[in-house]
């Protein structure tokens, strides 16, 4: 018997009456005025390797192998013309005027939820398209795009604006954590298990950089560093800091300074036991996993967990 194959987004079957489109990750019309369909990409799963090599963000490894085509060639092909041609190109159709404002640099950086949805779908298709070995976005935040007109709980989106175009993404495997001292022993715990359904995607396209950003836990307040990037739309709580003096991994690179000083989390530890997190591992308190029905797509697909003490009060987690 025949398994019927389901669209990646709605999950309905790919079938009569709703047939099989593709997606383009980097849409047509974005290929188009910016010269793209011809240029080379090079990539691991989880970043472009238009990155300087000794600037990886995460290092190639012998399971990430290399994969090179053009921008024009990086489709996802299981997504059915209902929602390639309906609700997604309408984020699309809803953003593209204040895209291509940013990206060309001609453009302050302001609130805009239609930025970040088309930003968060992109991360998706990104992660359809690419497979990462962790930090996946979850197909339950790309169905509440189709199904609401604000962001998933817990999702942020950042951006910055550089003089210099460029174009690459990087699905980053790095988070740092502030904890409160003194600090119980679980709270190392928690953390762990809200990063291991964390995500962040970085996509540069010309002068803009965006920041798709999830920590799952909705107590727990997200710092952004003002001095390189600023939030245009968020569910969940930000506030913005300086962080000068921070020494906790110093690199004199950009794109260090996006992923270890851009952003932070303040833990909460108004969960005061692991217990009170769902024990079928999505990292989400177990009253709010209940709601969401335990959804299956948030776990069991973050590698190996690394964890780098910083300083007395901050931690740095690194998914490989």
């Amino acid at each position: 018997m025949s398994t019927r194959k389901l669209c990646r987004v709605c999950d309905q079957p790919l079938s009569e009456g709703r047939g099989k489109s593709k997606e383009h990750v980097i849409p047509n019309w974005m290929q188009q005025r910016f010269n793209l369909q011809n240029k080379s990409l090079t990539y691991t799963p989880l970043e472009s390797m238009d990155i300087p090599v000794s600037m990886q963000l995460t290092p190639p490894a012998p399971h990430h192998p290399q994969r090179q085509h053009n921008f024009g060639s990086l489709q996802v092909g299981s997504v059915c013309k209902n929602c390639n041609d309906g609700w997604m190109s309408d984020i699309e159709t809803a953003a593209k005027d204040e895209l291509i404002e940013l990206i060309e640099g001609g453009k302050i950086i302001n609130r805009s939820l239609a930025v970040a949805r088309w930003a968060l779908k992109t991360a998706y298709t990104f992660t359809i398209a690419t497979d990462p070995p962790c930090g996946r976005v979850p197909q339950r935040h790309i169905q509440h795009l189709k199904n609401q007109t604000d962001l998933p709980a817990g999702v942020r989106i950042f951006a910055r604006v550089d003089d210099e175009s460029e174009w690459w993404f990087s699905s980053s495997s790095t988070f740092l954590v502030e904890i409160q001292q003194p600090a119980p022993d679980f709270a190392i715990g928690i953390a762990k298990r809200h990063f291991y359904n964390s995500y962040r995607y970085f996509l540069r396209l010309g002068r803009l950089t965006l920041l798709v950003q999830y920590w799952p836990s909705s107590v727990d307040l997200m710092g952004y560093n003002d001095d390189i990037l600023m939030p245009i739309a968020s569910n969940g709580g930000i506030y913005p800091f300086q962080d000068d003096d921070f020494e906790g991994f110093p690199h004199p690179h950009k794109i260090y300074d996006l992923v270890i000083r851009s952003t932070k989390c303040h833990l909460s530890l108004e969960i005061r036991q692991p217990s009170e997190l769902c024990l079928c591992g999505s990292g989400i308190t177990s009253g709010g996993c209940k709601l969401l029905q335990h959804p299956k797509d948030t776990a069991g697909n973050w590698g190996v967990l690394e964890h780098y003490p910083a300083e007395s009060y901050k931690t740095i987690f690194r998914k490989m």
